[in-house]
């Protein structure tokens, strides 16, 4: 698989770090311009110097594949992944980093700021085995760790409900003026199209979000209607048309459990069954369960 794409924007922003003791700047001047994404979430960390980006080390956190130590006296950082096969050691002010013993070079010293390690994009796809490119067209840094990539893979084109349940544990795609919900509310109301795991609505408090999944697995807002109280609730953005048949699932806190179902859009819905908390030991709330008959389709 390609890990880079070929343009000199790409390699202006992936290239380095920046040097012990420069200006690093601040989240809100990376918002403004370009954006940082781990595995569908936005890096408010992320720090931009002379157009190359930078990420907390942490940040790239994969519990499957690798450790993370810090030596205090040293101020080194060892990464080792599960299987042994790779250790890597960093050291803030450093230009090299080991990799199994082997030096690697990089453009500019790692640093170390308000006690983060920050490591450059490259070093990311290079010697912790993950994806790394950039979106010239919407300024976004896509980074992806191995496990990432698997649940990335799953959520394109895997198993259905397995993707819905991606989908559904994706952080909304950075937007400034996005919506939250309001007041009180136990519930959580899922609909997604039959068959498809790359859209849906989901409706939470006083807060209805249409999302859709893009190309690089962000979970883009593309309306929300949001019901605080009075005569119309506001909206923003512009309302999907939904046609033919979805299927629901409907997480009451309170209730202690998920009913799930299928509908037509603009008509009844009709529930196929409920699954209880205590039976259910282990998973993350809410979610999306099999439902019978149903093939992915997107």
């Amino acid at each position: 698989m390609k890990k880079w794409m070929p343009t000199i924007i790409t390699a202006a922003l992936l290239a380095g770090v920046v040097s012990t003791g420069s200006t690093i700047q601040a989240k809100a001047a990376l918002s403004s311009r370009e954006q940082v994404y781990i595995n569908g979430a936005f890096q408010e960390d992320a720090r931009i110097q002379n157009g190359r980006a930078l990420v907390p080390l942490r940040s790239l956190n994969d519990s499957d594949e690798l450790t993370y130590n810090y030596d205090a006296k040293t101020h080194e950082v060892t990464v080792r992944s599960k299987d042994g096969g790779k250790v890597i050691k960093l050291k803030a002010g450093s230009k090299t980093a080991l990799v199994n013993g082997k030096s690697v070079k990089l453009n500019q010293s790692i640093v170390n700021h308000k006690g983060r390690t920050y490591v450059p994009l490259r070093f990311v796809s290079e010697a912790l085995g993950g994806i790394a490119y950039y979106n010239a067209k919407d300024n976004r840094a896509i980074v992806r760790t191995p496990a990432g990539q698997a649940e990335y893979e799953t959520l394109m084109k895997g198993d259905l409900t397995a993707a819905r349940n991606v989908a559904i544990n994706l952080q909304r795609a950075y937007d400034p003026g996005l919506w939250y919900p309001q007041g009180y509310g136990y519930y959580t109301y899922i609909v997604f199209p039959e068959g498809q795991a790359l859209q849906f609505s989901r409706k939470h408090r006083s807060l209805t979000d249409y999302l859709k999944v893009n190309r690089d697995g962000l979970l883009e807002v593309v309306y929300e209607e949001n019901d605080i109280g009075g005569t119309k609730p506001k909206t923003r953005g512009i309302k999907p048309k939904r046609e033919g048949s979805f299927v629901y699932f409907y997480y009451d806190l309170m209730g202690g459990g998920l009913d799930y179902g299928k509908g037509k859009f603009n008509s009844e819905e009709t529930k196929l069954g409920f699954i209880e908390d205590s039976n259910d030991p282990g998973n993350k709330y809410p979610r999306a369960v099999p439902v019978e008959g149903e093939v992915r389709t997107d």
